[in-house]
């Protein structure tokens, strides 16, 4: 049988699905750091600050918590401020609360910076897939890149806090461990800020081109007719 003529072409990767994957992976990175990160320090914070066993779950507890209640209310909040603008706030936020959760004096401190890490993980993980499915026209491509930054980052991220775990948590304390285990997030905004939006403007270039183009097409009379 002869070879159809049209075959639809494989969409190739680009600069710009690298640099968002790799953004959208970093970012994901962070949220499973925060997921693996309470059942590492827990026993150093415990000792530290005098908590009791209650308190300690506790912390766990309330970052899951928020974590959730970030995932279920990041659309409409994504929707009525701007996915840029929302995920550029809670990355700012993530850093000083990482730097503050370095620094707390006491528990009731750490409670409330572990709940604003809840929030931000939450709501930067579903607000970076919405923002790259607008960035990113080919659905292949798009698979490609949820596969690798929502079905990778988070067990690299419990990697990371392992490692980092065994090299710094009985060396240098849980202070300096919690702050080393958000460095992706402290990258994040500076690649975030350089790239977006020169992305952005591409994406208006090449969805103009694709309106003439479909606006050209439209005006072709079809063979035979």
């Amino acid at each position: 049988m002869p070879k159809e003529q049209n075959e639809p072409a494989i969409p190739r990767w680009t600069r710009k699905d690298y640099i968002l994957t790799t953004i959208a992976f970093l970012i994901k990175l962070g949220d499973g750091v925060e997921l693996y990160l309470p059942g590492v320090i827990t026993q150093k914070v415990s000792c530290e600050l005098g908590v009791s066993e209650v308190q300690e779950g506790l912390l766990a507890v309330i970052l899951y918590l928020c974590h959730a209640i970030a995932v279920l209310v990041s659309v409409p909040v994504a929707e009525k401020f701007g996915e840029k603008i929302t995920l550029l706030l809670s990355l700012y936020l993530s850093i000083f609360v990482a730097i503050v959760c370095a620094v707390v004096p006491n528990y009731y401190t750490l409670l409330l910076s572990r709940a604003l890490t809840g929030l931000c993980a939450g709501l930067n993980g579903c607000i970076i897939g919405i923002y790259l499915a607008k960035l990113i026209p080919s659905k292949e491509i798009l698979n490609q890149s949820a596969f690798i930054f929502a079905g990778l980052a988070i067990p690299v991220g419990g990697a990371w806090v392992a490692l980092l775990g065994w090299i710094i948590l009985d060396r240098l304390g849980w202070r300096i461990f919690v702050l080393t285990t958000s460095i992706p997030l402290f990258i994040v905004p500076i690649i975030f800020l350089h790239f977006a939006a020169r992305c952005e403007s591409q994406n208006v270039e090449d969805g103009d081109m694709g309106k003439d183009g479909n606006e050209d097409l439209a005006d072709t009379p079809e063979i035979g007719s």
